[in-house]
């Protein structure tokens, strides 16, 4: 085996033991169900009735 098939490998190794650990961080957050995230009493835009009446004739 050369040094550079040897280097490789251990970059190689290096860069999955780096990917393992982040999915490991991934999966401990924890995220709200998105049923938490939603407000019930906030309006839904574009569906807002107008405060001050309708608007005038263009």
């Amino acid at each position: 085996m050369t040094d550079q098939a040897a280097h490789d490998d251990d970059l190689l190794r290096r860069s999955q033991e780096s990917i393992d650990e982040a999915k490991a961080a991934a999966a401990e957050v924890s995220e709200p169900e998105e049923e938490t995230l939603i407000d019930e009493d906030a309006p839904v835009a574009g569906r807002t009735e107008p405060t001050d009446g309708p608007a005038p004739a263009a």
